[in-house]
């Protein structure tokens, strides 16, 4: 496969990785409606004629889903009202003849948007990558593919729901940017000392989205590491408490560098207790709730056991059934 730019090559790659094989690219073509009622093509003229080169990622297969992605590679100067135009145009036009497919806009351009981006964007419901909103205007090239990446993995995630507010204007215009839009100023806040960080990539996160990831997800098993104290989650997700930092998500291949016996603790008294009653009471438990109190953090598991995780390497356990002096562990 071809590529016009280095741009289009990684933004391919990452829709490949996050889609799979039905990521396509297509150079110089006019789009032909997926309609044996409508055999029309969408052809967009103007002063002069334009063709359009289009990435298409699908999402969904049933019902079937289809982002169509612009890359715009300009090096001296930002996206323009009339590229975002031209593209709520293409999807526009899309879903007016669609068979059995509806599509989603995105525009990717690293060197960012002017102003006037931002009506036709939200009236036609096409995301912006990076952001327009906010302080920042200019992002690193490399934080706008993470920012793709990013949207396209939490797209697909949540087509799974309900989702028909995304198709309605500025639906999906704003999912984009309320995931993109926290990357103005990520690094120093992270250098900071940021309480939650995704694993894998490193993005700054919330407790929202911790919890929006781990809950209902049994524990496979329990780890002490020289660093942290980690659950290994079905599906390939973890948790890592440091202390001051928590990481999440899915695993990033980091191997445990040493293993230590943490300090177990049990019940309102904090008497000691050892690893095995902990590992007994939580592994195959699914998280049924979560807290953070600041100087610790807690897991509710289904089987009315609430996790601690306490500076320190301290693991603590606690039957939440009333009494509480009758279900002592």
């Amino acid at each position: 496969m071809k590529f016009k730019n280095e741009l289009e090559e990684q933004a391919f790659l990452i829709a490949k990785k996050v889609c799979g094989g039905s990521a396509a690219i297509d150079h110089n073509k006019t789009l032909r409606i997926e309609s044996a009622l409508y055999p029309e093509v969408a052809a967009f003229s103007g002063p002069p004629k334009k063709e359009i080169d289009i990435l298409t990622a699908e999402l969904k297969k049933d019902p079937k889903v289809d982002l169509l992605v612009s890359c715009k590679n300009f090096q001296d100067s930002r996206a323009e009202p009339a590229h975002v135009q031209e593209w709520g145009a293409v999807v526009q036009t899309m879903n007016k003849y669609v068979g059995d497919t509806t599509y989603l806009g995105l525009v990717l351009s690293p060197s960012g948007f002017t102003k006037g981006c931002e009506p036709w964007a939200t009236s036609s419901n096409v995301a912006l990558i990076p952001p327009l909103k906010g302080k920042q205007i200019a992002f690193p090239y490399s934080s706008s593919l993470k920012m793709f990446e990013r949207t396209l993995a939490a797209l697909t995630r949540r087509l799974s729901f309900p989702s028909q507010d995304l198709f309605i204007p500025p639906g999906f215009y704003d999912f984009a940017y309320r995931l993109t839009a926290d990357f103005e100023g990520y690094q120093a806040e992270s250098a900071s000392g940021e309480r939650y960080l995704l694993a894998r990539s490193g993005w700054r996160s919330s407790f929202g989205e911790l919890v929006a990831t781990l809950i209902g997800k049994r524990i496979a098993k329990i780890l002490s590491i020289a660093e942290f104290l980690c659950l290994q989650l079905e599906d390939g997700a973890v948790f890592r408490y440091y202390g001051e930092k928590i990481v999440f998500g899915y695993d990033d291949g980091i191997a445990p560098i040493q293993s230590v016996t943490p300090t177990c603790t049990k019940n309102l008294s904090f008497e000691k207790c050892s690893f095995d009653l902990i590992e007994k009471l939580a592994t195959g438990q699914r998280l049924a709730s979560a807290g953070d109190f600041g100087t610790h953090f807690e897991f509710g598991l289904e089987n009315e056991i609430n996790l601690g995780f306490f500076p320190g390497s301290v693991l603590h356990v606690l039957c939440t059934k009333n009494p509480v002096e009758d279900n002592e562990l």
